[in-house]
């Protein structure tokens, strides 16, 4: 935190740090040097950004170039994959006495320079769902004395891709993937067991809700029909990213301040991927931006890839965004009158 009022009104900007277990395969001298891990969401880049803004911040007040005071606090969150990060910093008081927030997330379908905004919904709401198959096992020329988990879970997958599409109103985007499939030991074996895991996303609760219980329906189905015991379990949820309208308008005003106001590209739909910044916004408005790091040599390379990487300008570029973003919040002007600020 760097407090430079007693009381009153603090901001946070939050950078998330974890990596993927994905090998790195480009040929740069940052290349991953932990075989098998590397910063294949830009997590290392979400984290340089804040550092960098907070570097910027405290230089402007050490050298007296502030307008006005402001107090921000750097949050550097762990486990934003498995959607426990946030909840864990909130636990321990990394939102004590904030009450607004900052984030972003970089965009490799967008070129270096180009913010993405949008009010309401950024991210869809995520379950991660694991499913536990307990039959029978026995030798693979004697199906009929085995209860088969391979077969049982081979029918949920199809039933439930099925089911859910089926179940889901044609208005309300709902998506479930299978990712993970995990049985047996030997070609003419049926084991006793298979599992899988999968993930559920959402846009609103209702239509989270009867995918879930579609899912429910399903296992139930497949219990009588395989004589398999049939287990659902749910892991720990991410909420639907909703950007506050006020904190956008913050943002926008930023870029057109430090970028121009070309540099604003409105995102027309939700992402159906999932961020756990939606668990701070639980607690305080905020808002997320996607910072374009496409350039024309690199930085295309899909988010979740081993060649996943950025042109380096847009570090600069979304440091400027949240310095503007964190003086400006501080503006007596904007202080007064972001209750009624709206971004169209």
């Amino acid at each position: 935190t760097s407090p430079t009022v007693a009381s009153g009104p603090r901001i946070a900007i939050r950078g998330d740090i974890d990596a993927l277990p994905i090998s790195d395969a480009k040929t740069v001298d940052y290349k991953s040097q932990c075989d098998g891990v590397m910063h294949a969401c830009g997590h290392d880049v979400h984290a340089s950004i804040i550092l960098g803004a907070m570097q910027v911040l405290t230089a402007m007040h050490r050298d007296r170039q502030l307008p006005w005071p402001i107090a921000v606090r750097a949050i550097l969150q762990p486990s934003e994959e498995h959607a426990t990060g946030a909840r864990h910093m909130i636990h321990h008081h990394a939102l004590r006495d904030i009450t607004a927030i900052l984030a972003l997330h970089v965009d490799p379908t967008r070129h270096v320079g180009c913010i993405g905004l949008r009010s309401g919904v950024l991210c869809a709401a995520a379950d991660m769902i694991e499913v536990h198959f307990h039959g029978r096992g026995g030798h693979g020329a004697r199906p009929h004395l085995t209860d088969d988990p391979i077969d049982a879970c081979t029918h949920w997958v199809q039933s439930a891709y099925r089911r859910v599409a089926r179940s889901a109103n044609p208005h309300e985007t709902v998506v479930f993937s299978v990712g993970e499939i995990i049985s047996g030991h030997s070609p003419n074996v049926i084991p006793d067991t298979a599992h899988l895991r999968g993930s559920l996303r959402s846009l609103d609760q209702e239509s989270r809700g009867v995918a879930l219980e579609t899912l429910e329906d399903v296992c139930e189905a497949i219990r009588r029909e395989t004589n398999c015991k049939v287990e659902m379990t749910l892991g720990v949820p991410a909420p639907a990213v909703i950007n506050d309208p006020a904190m956008v308008a913050l943002l926008s005003d930023a870029v057109v301040q430090s970028l121009s106001a070309g540099a604003i590209e409105l995102i027309d739909w939700p992402s159906m991927g999932s961020e756990d910044f939606s668990c701070y916004l639980e607690h305080v408005p905020g808002a997320m931006f996607r910072l374009g790091v496409a350039g024309d040599q690199v930085g295309s390379a899909p988010l979740h890839t081993s060649t996943f990487d950025i042109d380096e300008r847009a570090l600069a570029i979304g440091v400027r965004v949240f310095v503007a973003s964190v003086i400006n919040f501080f503006d007596p002007e904007y202080l007064g009158s972001r209750a009624e600020t709206r971004v169209e």
